[in-house]
């Protein structure tokens, strides 16, 4: 029998859909030979977002790291936090060799790789990126705590390559504790997978296969990895005692009065569920027996009434007339059926049937209130239930289930609002409807920039749109005025302005470039302009382009993109002696539709963004599925987007609603930054490290702080 307190069961799970290879994404795990299952484990969870061999080398060096670096201090008995510090440094030490001896560079924005070390009653992790993940931590009642361990983790905006694992997280895991913790394209299909729901409810081997199989009719073209991991009490086995009972030692009747006493119970059961429909109300108790009571006066009553109309009805023989006159004379009531004692029975029999059918209808009334309290009672409820997923949804950011469930909701809601008499109601509504607005504020995820600065204006009466071309170069801003017809290098730090003249009678400038040496200014007929980061001198450069007008144009990677919309392509020139030249189509595919776009960006991924709020993402020419989600409002006039290799954003200016929204890469909204200020938005570069966003509004230069 182990004397250990608790193990660990960890079940993995995996599932290949993708279309192309464009993501490295695998789980290598490393066990204590001797006691597997309750450690040390060491986990390591990939998702690279390339398939370049530079990238396998280096998962491969730091999984023979792990390993290595694992079999030396598993056996030793010390304290778990000291073990998995020597662990990260020596993983550390090996990233930093094998980018020093890696001729290809490293784009670590792409790399997410955590290590995850399971001991008794510890778990310890450090990671680069963001991977999904939730711990539920088991709580005293039976429930479970949500939490984002690894987005607990502070990493450094840039990763340093000599340092990439930056920090460590050490806690408790406790029996009951649940991880799972997997590729980061789960983190969208968190709520429609019922992730926590089916780690709660199952075993982690099971949950894991039902989350395959789910994955897997879906059929969605991506590969998945995860492992989740459940901590149990190791309880020991105790001896189990064989009773033999001999057949005279049982009495017969159990056998059938065990099924009797369960049919019983099950009638109590019943007779309990059906109680509330057959007496609804409060002031109802005794109304069942009240009506047989009823019933019962009625039917007595009945049968005497019956039987004095037979008795009325029998012939009978005529009465002497002698006698008759006596009795005349007596005022007898000349021989009248209807005596004192028929008439009290009659009235009483009347009485009985009116109270019968009072009570009747009342019955009846009553099982109709109670219908109606139960039914309003039970629409209540799924409403509240819509609020109580939406809210769960917003905890683990599935954002697009949280607005359907809140306008599942708000439907409900309207069509309880007819009774507005009852005032327990009409609170509970109100109530209700204020926690739905709540969501959906928390969904809009409105931020309200202060501090908001102006760098520089043109003079009142300028024509609208004079400023375009605008790029951020550290603290210094370049963007080019039509009306002055130069180009303007702005001072963030003291305002200081230096105007450089352009060539007269140019077309707009569209968009601005940062080269190795110089801004580049493009025009909307092809005319490119480089102007000197170190002298400020301005020259005019070879630009071999015959598609125009030009919306936008990028520079990546040594080449330039070139946006036509009106011919739905995505033209590409290459850098030749000063100039670019040897012009080709970049979009792939012919049914591809660029009508209406404004706006050009590239990581290696190519976004165009078009004026109605579509966004488009092309992947080596070829269109990848992509979109951004519904917001409120919707996203209905985009003037500009702005993105770069090394940033995890995609900031949008809308310029209908006044507004900057930021999404991440995987199109989450992370942010609405609005702002009296804002105007007529048009174009925006931003400065992560510096935290600042200098966005056009009509005629002026902006400063707006990056939540």
């Amino acid at each position: 029998m182990s004397d250990e307190k608790q193990q660990f069961r960890i079940a993995e799970l995996e599932v290949a859909k993708s279309l192309s290879d464009d993501t490295i994404v695998g789980i290598f795990r490393f066990d204590n030979p001797s006691r597997p299952k309750v450690g040390p484990t060491l986990l390591v969870i990939a998702d690279i977002k390339s398939t370049l061999y530079a990238y396998e080398r280096l998962l491969d060096a730091l999984n023979a790291a792990a390993e290595r670096t694992r079999h030396l201090v598993s056996q030793v008995d010390q304290d778990p936090l000291a073990r998995f510090e020597k662990l990260v440094q020596q993983l550390n030490e090996t990233a930093a060799g094998f980018v020093d001896e890696e001729a290809a560079p490293l784009q670590w924005q792409r790399i997410n790789i955590y290590i995850i070390e399971l001991s008794e009653g510890h778990m310890c992790f450090t990671g680069t990126g963001r991977l999904m993940n939730t711990f539920l931590q088991k709580q005293a009642d039976g429930g479970f705590k949500a939490f984002d361990i690894f987005g607990s983790l502070e990493q450094p905006t840039h990763t340093d390559p000599q340092k990439p694992f930056a920090s460590i997280i050490c806690g408790d895991i406790r029996p009951g504790d649940m991880l799972i913790a997997g590729s980061s394209n789960l983190d969208r299909l968190r709520g429609e997978l019922r992730i926590a729901e089916r780690m709660t409810a199952m075993p982690p081997v099971t949950a894991a296969m039902e989350l395959k199989h789910d994955l897997e009719r879906r059929g969605i073209p991506d590969d998945f990895v995860a492992a989740i991991i459940a901590c149990y009490e190791n309880k020991p086995q105790e001896p189990q005692l064989t009773l033999e009972l001999k057949k005279d030692d049982v009495p017969e009747k159990d056998v059938s009065t065990g099924s009797i006493q369960r049919l019983q119970e099950a009638e109590d059961d019943a007779e309990q569920n059906l109680a509330p429909v057959l007496t609804p109300l409060d002031g109802l108790k005794g109304g069942k027996e009240l009506v047989q009571k009823l019933i019962r006066l009625l039917q007595s009553g009945s049968k005497k009434t019956i039987s004095a109309i037979q008795h009325l009805a029998k012939k009978r023989e005529p009465a002497d007339p002698v006698a008759m006159a006596s009795l005349r004379s007596m005022n007898a009531g000349y021989r009248s059926a209807l005596t004192r004692k028929h008439k009290l029975m009659i009235a009483a029999v009347g009485l009985a049937l009116a109270g019968s059918v009072v009570g009747y209808f009342w019955w009846q009334h009553s099982k109709r209130v109670a219908a109606e309290i139960a039914a309003w009672n039970t629409t209540y409820e799924t409403a509240i239930d819509n609020r109580n997923r939406a809210e769960s949804d917003l905890v683990y950011g599935n954002e697009l289930r949280a607005r359907s469930e809140i306008d599942q909701a708000e439907k409900i809601v309207t069509s309880l609002t007819a009774d507005t008499n009852n005032e327990d109601r009409k609170a509970k509504l109100e109530k209700v409807t204020q926690e739905l607005q709540g969501l959906k504020e928390k969904l809009k995820k409105i931020v309200k920039a202060t501090n908001v600065s102006e760098l520089y204006s043109l003079p009142e009466g300028t024509p609208s749109g004079s400023l375009s071309g605008l790029i951020l170069v550290k603290d210094t801003a370049y963007i080019a005025d039509k009306a002055g017809n130069n180009i303007l290098k702005i001072s963030l730090a003291d305002k200081s302005i230096k105007p450089v003249s352009l060539p007269a009678g140019n077309e707009p400038i569209v968009s601005a470039n940062e080269g190795q040496d110089s801004i580049y200014f493009a025009t909307s007929d092809g005319k490119l302009y480089g102007l000197s980061k170190t002298t400020d001198l301005l020259k005019t450069l070879n630009w071999s382009t015959t598609k125009t007008p030009i919306q936008d144009t990028f520079l990546y990677a040594n080449r330039i993109y070139s946006l036509d919309a009106g011919g739905n392509q995505i033209w590409r020139y290459n850098a030749v002696g000063g100039g670019f030249s040897g012009e080709a189509s970049y979009i792939k595919a012919s049914d591809v539709s660029l009508n209406g776009a404004v706006s050009l960006a590239i990581d290696s991924n190519v976004y165009v963004m078009k004026n109605d709020g579509q966004l488009m993402q092309f992947l080596s020419g070829g269109q990848v599925s992509f979109g951004l989600p519904t917001i409120d409002p919707p996203l209905r006039a985009a003037s500009s987007l702005w993105t770069e290799t090394d940033s995890s954003l995609l900031v949008i200016t809308d310029s209908a609603e006044k507004r900057i929204l930021i999404f991440d890469k995987s199109g989450t909204l992370k942010a609405q930054v609005t702002s009296p200020e804002f105007h007529e938005l048009r174009d925006l570069s931003i400065d992560e490290a510096g935290k600042r966003i200098l966005v056009v509004d009509g005629n002026r230069l902006l400063v707006v702080p990056l939540p």
